[in-house]
Order: C-alpha cells, then structure tokens, then sequence
C-alpha cells in the first residue's frame, strides 16, 4: 500500500527543520520504553478498566508488535484501527507505529460507509483492527480482521524484534478523517516528525512534562487523541482515557486520578467546571485547560482561573496544522484571552490567498504531508501554503483569527453576507459601535445576531435595528433575529477588527432580545 502523497516539505526546509531539531530529534524508543527505563512504575495509562504502569505498557506494546507481525502485519502495510478511548486501542496504536505500518484511524462509533471510505483510502484489502463489540456491526464480510483485544492476551508470541524497528520518520504513518467542506471526508496524513512536531508544540503550550496526567475525552482518532497520545509517550507523563463522557463522573475520575491538563473541546470544559462549581467542595485537580475555536464565557474562565487555579492555554489549529500557535509561559490571563498565541518554533504565516486577501497561509514542522486523495489538495494549497479558511492577523509574532474566509449566516440555504449587513447598519442612531454575526439554529441552521454597544443612556431594541435596515432597503429576508446588548467595546483586534468568534461565545452572558420564534424556543439548538 502507497499513499500517493507529494506535499510535504521541499527537501530546503526539511534540512532546516532537521538543524533545528523540530524533525528527527526523537526516536519512537524515547518515548514508551525509554519511560519504561526511567520510571518503570510511574502510571503511564489509565481507562475505565485498566491501570498500567509504563514497565507494563511498554511489555504490553512490545507484545503486540510481535502479534501484529505473525499476521503479517509490515512496513507499508496499511492498517486501520478502529479505536475507542481505550487503552487496547493505545497499546495498537504504539505498536502499529512500530512496525512501519500506515495506521488509518476510525473513531468506535463510526458507520460502516466510513470503514468502506477508509478501506478505499488504502486501496482496499487493508487489515482492520476492531473492538469485538464493534466488529458484526461494521465488518461482517471483510476477511482480514484481528480483534483489538487479541493484542494483549496471555498466548501472543514474544520474542526477537518483538519492540519492532524505527520507521522513516518522513514517510506517511497516520491518517484521520476531517470533513473539512466537502460531502465526503478526507484523509489528512501525518508523518511521524509532523505529528511529533505538533506535540512538542503542545507541551510548550501547556508546559507539560513527566508529571503531567493528561484527560482525554476527545475520540482517541481526532487530532486531539493523537496529539495526546504523542505528548503523553514524549514527556514520559500519563494519559487518562474517557471513553462515555458524563460530568460528574468525569469529574470524579480526574479528581481520583490527579489528571491536570484537559485539551480539546470547549464544551467539555465547560460542563466539568459547571459541575466543579456545583458541589459543596468545589475541587477540580486540572491545572491547565487548552482551548482552541471557541473560546468559554468570560465569567466561567475568571471562575477557572481565579476559583480554581487553572491556567488558560489559548490553542490555534486544525487536523491539518495541529498546536501551530498558542499561549506561551509569561502570558498574562488578558493575553491569553485577546489572540491565538505566540507561533510556534518553524511555524509560518503568509497572509492572502488567492481568495481573500486576509486569509491565512500556513506551513511549518508540524503541517500534514497532504490529503490521500491528491484530488483534495489542488484548493488545500497555494504555492507550497496550506490555506486555512481562516481570516488572520499578526502581530510581534503572535497570530489571532478574526473571522472565517467566507463570512456568512446561512438561513434555510439563504447566504447573507456579514459584511453587508455591517455595512447597512452604519448610521443606526443610538449605536456607539455595532457588528453581526452568525449563530446555530435548529429550525433554520443559522440565524443572524447584531451586537451593539449604545450610546451612554440609549435603550435600542431590535425593532429599531430592524427599522433601520428597512428603512435603507435590505430585504426582509435578511433581517437580523436578534440583538445583544454589549456593556462595552467590542471585542477587536490589534488593528481594530471585530472578532467576530468573541461574539458567538461571550453573547450569553449579554442582555438579548429575539423575535417570537426564538424566545418560544423554536430556533434554540
């Protein structure tokens, strides 16, 4: 099996990032077995079943190579894992990585069309490593199929290259689905430097080492997982699986297990600290909370970082360009909130594409080799630049986003332009500053929000907005369905532009007024 993928790094800027150290500076022994040397009873890994230490992880991995390979699994072989966050699936992973094959990740809940996708992606006839729960489902027919919890039983072979060998660190080693903004998914591939780039990346971001005990709630096959995965072996720290998300229990595992860092979703870290606030002793062991896209309601951060004692680390990236900036040690709680950090060490921005002129280009150590569809790369890149989508600004080094590319509100299949509605609300009277943006809507997909900053003593309501907007022309299909009233500046950039992501979060928290369906609930989602 070969994955026809031919963007990755000109052999100019992989000599550099090698110099640098940011590629070729780890091997996979330094992570698993040099743990297991190091600190052989140290929790490397904990699910909802099992407790291993590192000297057991690192036996349990080097059993599995031995396994994998009297199924004749080799270097190039395509393999997928379907994978629950699990530490079976952990164990495959490790050991899949060692044995030079190209591990293509599936989330457990997946549906059959994504294993046919994954199976197309390696050019069918590819093994398939499954929990035995999940295989009736998804795999009746296929032939080539090992249980994950085969890997770990007390009959696999052991023996000579049991701990398997080092791999071309360049070469294509994983692929993850992301739907981007097509119909179907798409394999994004990573070699070994650029995954290990990325999680370098993210220890710098969270200040992560050995001590560190990592809670993943993220499918162990998203970006998320698999930076985890990577930090966790390369600081020799732990990682703390959660495989059926439910707060309070939550809670008390993190709690029960000292885990202090928690990255991925914001809603997560929302609904933990919800439930930290709600009991009588109000404890929560995390220590760090990374959050990229979204950002929390600013009273629930003051909460985390003042009540708690959590430190904020701002994350911006993707799939294709994991932890390429991020907050770094010595940044303030106000830094950390206004921007999307500091670029990472070899990480690049070129800002405007062909499309836009404030879209920003990427490339740098941690940046995916290319989609394995070559199809897929030709609007991905731009002159050897991964176009993001995103709108950015930078400034002294660090980057924030400021909108995406295409700045819309999609209603019932209506596109209406941001911009243009910004632009016909100039001259509303009462209005010190105005902006809108869009928000979910489970009857139309999107509706469209104004937020404004009054005059000192004005009373504007939505009504006036409206009146206003009719008043010069807009049709009535692009009215505005809610107002929020800000009680200060609006969120900006450096340069003064409103970030309009700043607006979809901290809007709750603001007073708000909505059209009938709205407040009756109808579009809530």
């Amino acid at each position: 099996m070969t994955l026809r993928v031919g963007l990755a790094a000109p052999a100019d800027r992989a000599q550099r990032y090698r110099a640098e150290g940011l590629w070729g500076g780890r091997k996979l022994r330094d992570g698993v077995e040099a743990a297991a040397e190091r600190r052989p009873r140290a929790l490397a890994l904990a699910d909802g079943e099992l407790r291993l230490t590192y000297e057991e992880l690192a036996g349990l991995v080097a059993k599995s190579v031995a396994r994998l390979a009297s199924h004749g699994v080799r270097a190039g072989d395509g393999v997928v894992l379907i994978a629950g966050n699990t530490a079976d699936a952990v164990v495959a992973y490790h050991a899949l990585l060692r044995t030079g094959a190209v591990v293509v990740l599936l989330d457990r809940r997946c549906g059959p069309s994504d294993v046919r996708v994954a199976l197309e992606t390696l050019r069918i006839g590819a093994r398939v490593l499954v929990p035995a729960a999940e295989r009736e489902r998804l795999l009746p027919a296929h032939a080539d199929v090992l249980e994950l919890e085969v890997l770990r039983s007390e009959t696999s072979p052991t023996g000579p290259g049991a701990t398997g060998s080092e791999p071309d660190r360049g070469a294509p080693a994983v692929v993850l689905f992301t739907s981007g903004t097509t119909s179907r998914p798409k394999g994004v591939v990573h070699s070994l430097d650029t995954l290990t780039a990325g999680a370098a990346n993210m220890a710098r971001i969270t200040g992560a080492g050995e001590e560190t005990v990592a809670f993943l709630v993220s499918p162990l096959a998203s970006i998320t997982g698999v930076m985890q995965m990577h930090l966790v072996a390369d600081t020799h720290a732990a990682l703390v699986l959660e495989d059926c998300f439910e707060p309070d229990a939550a809670l008390d595992r993190i709690n029960a297990l000292g885990a202090t860092l928690l990255g991925g979703a914001p809603v997560i870290a929302e609904r933990l600290l919800r439930a930290a606030s709600a009991r009588t002793d109000r404890r929560i062991a995390l220590r760090t909370l990374a959050l990229g896209g979204a950002m929390l309601p600013r009273p629930l951060l003051d909460q985390a970082s003042n009540e708690f004692g959590i430190e904020i680390a701002r994350v911006y990236g993707s799939s294709e360009a994991p932890n390429f900036s991020g907050s770094i040690p010595g940044d303030g709680m106000e830094q950390r909130l206004c921007d999307d950090g500091a670029l990472m060490p070899g990480s690049e921005v070129r800002i405007g594409s062909a499309n836009h002129a404030q879209e920003g280009m990427l490339r740098g150590p941690s940046l995916f080799l290319g989609y394995a569809d070559p199809d897929d790369d030709a609007d991905a890149f731009e002159d050897g630049w991964y176009r993001t989508g995103d709108l950015v600004e930078v400034n002294g080094g660090r980057l924030t986003v400021i909108g995406r590319l295409k700045e819309i509100a999609n209603r019932s299949g209506l596109k209406i332009s941001l911009a243009e509605i910004d632009a016909a609300l100039t001259g509303l009277l009462g209005a010190r500053e105005h902006a809108c943006f869009a928000l979910p809507d489970a009857e139309t997909g999107e509706h469209l929000a104004v937020a404004v900053l009054p005059e000192g003593g004005t009373a504007l309501t939505l009504d006036d907005v409206v009146s206003h907007l009719r008043a010069g022309g807009l049709a009535r299909r692009k009215l505005p369905e809610q107002l929020v009233v800000w009680d200060g500046p609006l969120p900006r950039t450096a340069s003064g532009k409103v970030v309009r992501s700043r607006l979809q979060v901290e809007w709750p928290t603001k007073p708000s007024q909505c059209v009938p369906r709205l407040r009756e609930g109808r579009g809530s989602g």
